[in-house]
């Protein structure tokens, strides 16, 4: 059986319109020029562009720079730009592929380019999401990531399993890395999902680095009484209650809910769906079980230094037991920062 949690994906609603463009607001100054690359550059300047244009990228707050000489380094034998979001409710990577394939690839073979990495792929969400775009990226390999959460994770464990190297790059970062070469702009801006049933309007949004989170949240029209507001994913997200919190690089979503959710644990019912969805080779309900004695031995808390936090384990468990959190706290005993 493979790994991960199937979740039922919501990203249509958010697709089925063009991104939108949210004005950026008056106190931001004007995005940063420089001198776009000529023609041929070598991975000195397109590294040098990367830098200059301040690029972070979206899939892990990494600086782009700074994550193409660590490729470099390390030897990287194929580099792929993740065009997916492994999130229910977020489709922000998967709009930006649809409209700016050409870009994304583009920006994909000059990264490729700056850390000498020789094949490049672009991951998508479905067969069907790489029908679409195909046209626009003419021999240009495609890879299919699935729809089992978390699928980043899971695509990981599928390139070590095949031996080789692999660097992963978000599509935002690739176009904006395009942008920087060819243009000279500095990344100034990024899209953003806005979902959840407190939007009335799911959609996609263009906006600039630094604009207040509600000015994201007011294009997705929420609803009268809604009761939390949370960024970065809707599986394992936080709450935001200062809503004049900028938007940075690595938002990738703004979910609006009409009430906080409630999960009242049940015991464990021994089920092994936990086991199952993790990616890591965790087993969570033996990790509880260890807990629940009162003093864990270290030694039986299999694996927990793997843990990636993608709350898997949590929302698969059917007595809605916070396994995570579990992991997390066998995860301190084991490192001798926690008492059981």
């Amino acid at each position: 059986m493979p790994c991960g949690v199937k979740l039922e994906l919501e990203k249509e609603l958010s697709l089925k319109n063009r991104i939108i463009t949210i004005p950026a607001p008056k106190k931001l100054s004007a995005p940063k020029m420089f001198a776009p690359l000529r023609k041929k550059a070598g991975p000195a300047k397109i590294l040098g562009a990367a830098r200059m244009a301040g690029i972070v990228d979206e899939l892990d707050g990494e600086p782009l720079a700074e994550k193409l000489e660590r490729f470099a380094a390390a030897q990287t034998a194929e580099l792929i730009a993740v065009c997916f979001d492994e999130d229910p409710k977020t489709s922000a990577d998967q709009a930006v592929l649809r409209e700016n394939a050409d870009q994304v690839l583009a920006g994909l073979e000059l990264a490729a380019q700056a850390c000498g990495v020789r094949s490049r792929k672009i991951a998508a969400a479905s067969r069907e999401e790489v029908n679409r775009v195909r046209k626009d990226c003419p021999g240009t390999e495609f890879l299919v990531a699935g729809i089992r959460y978390p699928a980043v994770a899971l695509l990981r464990r599928k390139l070590a399993d095949q031996g080789g190297k692999a660097g992963l790059i978000g599509a935002q970062a690739c176009a904006a890395l395009a942008a920087a070469a060819g243009r000279g702009l500095a990344q100034s801006e990024t899209v953003v999902t806005v979902a959840g049933d407190g939007a009335s309007n799911w959609v996609n949004c263009r906006v600039r680095i630094g604009t207040p989170l509600r000015d994201v949240l007011a294009a997705g029209k929420p609803v009268p009484g809604t009761a939390a507001v949370a960024v970065g994913s809707s599986v394992n997200g936080r709450c935001v209650t200062d809503l004049t919190e900028p938007v940075t690089a690595v938002t990738r979503c703004v979910i609006a809910m009409k009430r906080l959710p409630r999960r009242p644990a049940l015991p464990c019912v021994g089920c092994g769906r936990c086991e199952r969805a993790c990616p890591r080779g965790i087993i969570p309900w033996l990790i509880l079980q260890q807990l629940e004695t009162g003093s864990p031995n270290p030694f039986r808390l299999f694996n927990v230094e793997r843990c990636i936090r993608c709350q898997a384990c949590s929302i698969v468990c059917p007595s809605q037991i916070p396994l995570a959190a579990a992991v997390e706290r066998a995860e301190k005993i084991k490192e001798g920062r926690s008492d059981p």
